[in-house]
C-alpha cells in the first residue's frame, strides 16, 4: 500500500492544535487567579457592638435570676439586690465571677476573728465556705446546703456506713452533727465544741452530776478520752452504745491487777478462766448489775450499801447490794426450811454467822463475788487481813462440812433431826 503524502503534514498541524488549545486554558486559568485572590482577602463585614448587660444598670439582678434567691433564708445581700457585691458583672454578658475569692469575700461581713481554735475544718481551712454553704440562700438556717447530718455525710461517707450497719445510734446523731461538733474551728480534737465529758453533760445531765459529785469516781470516765474510753459517740451495735459488752469492756482494763488509790482490784482474767460457777451478774455479762461504771458513793463503785469489812453489825438496809436479788429472809429468820439450804435442819446458819449486833459475818465471809468453783459461790479461803484462811468446805448430799481457821470442823444436814429413842 503506497503511503499518504500528506501523512507528515497532519501530524504537524494535530500538535499545532493541542499547543494552542493547552495555551488558551494557562491563559484563561491564570486570569481567574487575582478574582479568586481578591474574594479571600476581601475584608469582613464590620461586626455590631456588643450591647450592655441590660439590667446592669438597675442592679435588678433578681428579675432574671430569681432562683437564685427564692428561699426562706436569704443572705441580705442578695434581698437587697446588691449582687455586685461580690459578683464582677461582664459587660458584654455570660457568666459573672466572684470579685475576689470566697474565704476573704465572706470575711467582708463575717468577721474572721470570731472563729478561733487549733483545730480546723477542712473546708473552712482551703476557704471554701460555698462547700457547705449557699451564698445567696436556702431552706436551712445558716444557708446550708442541706439540713440535718445530711450535710456532713455528704462527704464522711464512712460514717454514714457506720450508721447504716449500726444497731444502736446516738440520738444526737439524728438531729445534726453541729449539736456535738463546730463546722469552722475547734479547740478539741475531731472538732467538738468542748471537751468531753463536759459536752455529753449537756445532754446527760443526771449522769455528769452522779460522776462530778461521786465519792468513789471511776477513771475511765474521768481520763481523756472519758466517756469514749467505754461508748462510740456515733454508733454501736451494743447498747448503751457500749464499745463491747457489759463484761467484754470491764475486762479492757480489769484483766490486769488494777491500782485503785491506795489499794488494788485484783486481776479478774484468771479468776473468770479457772472458775466454772459465775455469780449472776457475771453470767448475764452484765458487770453494771454491781458497779456504776462511771462514780459512785459506795466503795468498788457498787451500786448500794454493802458491808466493807470482815465485820459489820446486821441491818437489812447494810445490805441493800445483795437483798435487791437475794431474799432478805435466809439472814432475817432463825428458823427455816426454805429461806436457805444452809442450815443444819431447820436451824439457818446464815442467821449465825450473819445476823449479830456487832461481829457480824458479811457474805464475803464465805463467798466469792465473781466466780467459784462450787455452784454456792463458796470461796476456796477467807479473807482476813493479810491473810487468806483455808474453808475447806465439803459438799454432801443434804449439807456438807468446813473446817476454817474460825472454827473446828462443822457439819450440816438438812434433813430433820430424827426423834430420840426412848
Amino acid at each position: 500500500m503506497a503511503r499518504d503524502s500528506n501523512c507528515p503534514k497532519s501530524i504537524a498541524v494535530w500538535v499545532a492544535s493541542g499547543l494552542i488549545q493547552c495555551i488558551a486554558l494557562i491563559a484563561l486559568f491564570g486570569a481567574c487567579e487575582p478574582l479568586f485572590a481578591q474574594e479571600k482577602k476581601s475584608p469582613a463585614e464590620p461586626v455590631p457592638a456588643v450591647k450592655p448587660h441590660v439590667p446592669l444598670a438597675g442592679k435588678a439582678c433578681i428579675d432574671c435570676h430569681k432562683r437564685a434567691v427564692s428561699s426562706k433564708v436569704d443572705c441580705l445581700l442578695a434581698k437587697e439586690d446588691l449582687c455586685d457585691f461580690c459578683h464582677k458583672i461582664p459587660a458584654e454578658g455570660g457568666l459573672s465571677k466572684l470579685v475576689e475569692a470566697s474565704e476573704p469575700l465572706c470575711f467582708q461581713c463575717h468577721k474572721k476573728d470570731q472563729f478561733k481554735g487549733k483545730f480546723v475544718h477542712g473546708p473552712f481551712a482551703a476557704g471554701a465556705c460555698i462547700a457547705c454553704h449557699d451564698p445567696h440562700g436556702g431552706n436551712v438556717p445558716g444557708m446550708l446546703r442541706s439540713a440535718g447530718p445530711a450535710m456532713c455525710l455528704e462527704c464522711h461517707r464512712d460514717m454514714n456506713a457506720r450508721l447504716m450497719n449500726a444497731r444502736f445510734r446516738h440520738q444526737a446523731v439524728a438531729t445534726g452533727c453541729l449539736d456535738c461538733h463546730s463546722p469552722h474551728m475547734s479547740d478539741e480534737r475531731y472538732m467538738l465544741k468542748t471537751a468531753v465529758p463536759g459536752l455529753c453533760g449537756t445532754c446527760h445531765e443526771n449522769v455528769v452530776k452522779d460522776l462530778q459529785t461521786a465519792a468513789v469516781k471511776h477513771s475511765p470516765a474521768t481520763e481523756a478520752p472519758a466517756c469514749m474510753n467505754c461508748h462510740d459517740p456515733h454508733a454501736a451495735q451494743n447498747g448503751e452504745l457500749l464499745l463491747g459488752d457489759g463484761l467484754d469492756i470491764c475486762m479492757q482494763c480489769h484483766d490486769k491487777t488494777v491500782k485503785a488509790g491506795e489499794q488494788e482490784i485484783a486481776d479478774m482474767k484468771p479468776a473468770l478462766a479457772a472458775n466454772p460457777y459465775r455469780h449472776g451478774p457475771i453470767q448475764d455479762r452484765d458487770c453494771s448489775a454491781c458497779h456504776n461504771p462511771h462514780g459512785a458513793s459506795y466503795f468498788r463503785l457498787l451500786t448500794n450499801q454493802y458491808p466493807r469489812d470482815f465485820y459489820a453489825p446486821f441491818f437489812v438496809s447494810n445490805y441493800d447490794l445483795c437483798f435487791r436479788c437475794h431474799d432478805a429472809a435466809l439472814a432475817k429468820e432463825e428458823r427455816t426450811t426454805s429461806a436457805t439450804k444452809f442450815r443444819d435442819g431447820d436451824r439457818n446458819l446464815h442467821f449465825v454467822h450473819v445476823n449479830k449486833a456487832s461481829h457480824g459475818r458479811t457474805c464475803r465471809s464465805c463467798h466469792e463475788i465473781h466466780a467459784s468453783a462450787t455452784p454456792e459461790l463458796i470461796g476456796a479461803t477467807v479473807p482476813f487481813g493479810n491473810w487468806k484462811l483455808p474453808i475447806a468446805f465439803e459438799k454432801t448430799e443434804n449439807g456438807g462440812s468446813c473446817a476454817s481457821a474460825c472454827h473446828a470442823v462443822q457439819k450440816y444436814d438438812r434433813r430433820p433431826a430424827k426423834p430420840a429413842q426412848q
